[in-house]
């Protein structure tokens, strides 16, 4: 079969390898779209700690089982499937206390390998978090499930009472998405904070109150959003993000940093603000069973309006391209289809 690898930052190439062979509890599935998303383009940028190099990379997917191993159950050969990446081991101490999410042992059967044509699903994730796809759901629309996980799992998170103005800080896919799933959890008046007029003509048909160009004038010099929000989803996976976010908290109020740094990278705080202001900061990583089911159910639903992220559908030769046009701010995601040879 035809896989894409990562051989270092910045270089891709298309490559034969064996198909893979179902062993116990395990699943063989056919590709049926594959996302790109900000993790892969940080990958091809400058590489990520979980994506090791050379190797397979892509895990936003939806796919059609071709053969089962041993002791699978409730699924057989023929079936679409929509599911994520990974599964908890349901053993250890965060497991135990019910905090799949933080899976002591989650790297151990991650799936990386979407951008093919084929993948093997080891058994943690087939028995915990693969699902038959519903009837007249698209193969676009099911890949979104994992990005869509994540977004479900944080917004749980999060006290909604007396919440009533929400700022999302970043416009890329991930801060979309939580625009569109906010009226699922709250009727507060959202307001986007973001660059590219592209991402921020896309909020505005999501039907968000207000919009706010950082690129026509930076977010730190707009002195009138200071202090003005109930919560804010951070989406910018900047240091300078953080602080931003933190600055326009209102006393009392939730900082979601959901973007992630490098490990390691600190900044100050205000402690004054922390302390006597009642600031409550917050972050979120990853998404439990539970997230990943409810998450089927919201898109299942016809507001959410997730495709038209989706600039193009291109063939597993197009990869390469794809992620340098988002690099480019030209696109904030594609779809991939490892079947097409067009």
């Amino acid at each position: 079969m035809r896989a894409a690898y990562l051989l270092s930052p910045g270089t891709i190439k298309i490559t034969e390898v064996p198909d893979p062979t179902p062993g116990p509890g395990e699943i063989v599935a056919r590709v049926d779209r594959a996302l790109t998303c900000g993790t892969d383009l940080k990958a091809y940028r400058r590489g990520h700690p979980f994506i090791p190099m050379p190797g397979p990379f892509g895990h936003q997917y939806s796919a059609t089982i071709e053969s089962i191993g041993q002791g699978v159950k409730g699924f057989e050969p023929g079936q679409p499937i929509a599911g994520v990446h990974s599964g908890p081991c349901g053993t250890c101490q965060a497991c135990r206390s019910r905090r799949f999410n933080l899976c002591e042992k989650l790297q151990e059967q991650l799936l990386i390998g979407t951008f093919a044509e084929k993948i093997l699903i080891k058994p943690r994730v087939a028995a915990a978090n693969i699902h038959p796809r519903p009837s007249g759901m698209s193969a676009v629309r099911a890949a979104f499930l994992e990005p869509v996980s994540c977004c479900v799992h944080t917004l749980g998170l999060l006290n909604f009472v007396g919440v009533d103005r929400v700022l999302v800080l970043g416009t890329g896919s991930m801060g979309l998405l939580f625009l569109e799933l906010l009226p699922f959890f709250s009727s507060a008046e959202r307001v986007a904070a973001g660059r590219r007029k592209a991402r921020l003509a896309l909020a505005r048909q999501f039907g968000i109150q207000e919009l706010i160009d950082v690129e026509a004038t930076p977010f730190a010099q707009r002195t009138d959003l200071h202090q003005q929000f109930d919560l804010v989803i951070e989406c910018t996976g900047r240091p300078e993000g953080w602080q931003e976010a933190i600055d326009a908290a209102r006393p009392g109020g939730q900082v979601m940093l959901f973007g992630g740094l490098p490990k390691g990278s600190t900044f100050p705080i205000d402690t004054y603000r922390l302390h006597y202001e009642e600031l409550r900061l917050l972050g979120s990583f990853h998404f439990s069973p539970d997230d990943v089911r409810a998450s089927l159910d919201y898109l299942g639903d016809d507001r959410l309006r997730v495709e038209e992220m989706i600039a193009e559908t291109r063939p597993l030769s197009g990869l390469e391209e794809s992620l340098q046009d988002m690099a480019e701010g030209r696109a904030i995601k594609f779809a991939i289809d490892p079947t097409s040879s067009a």
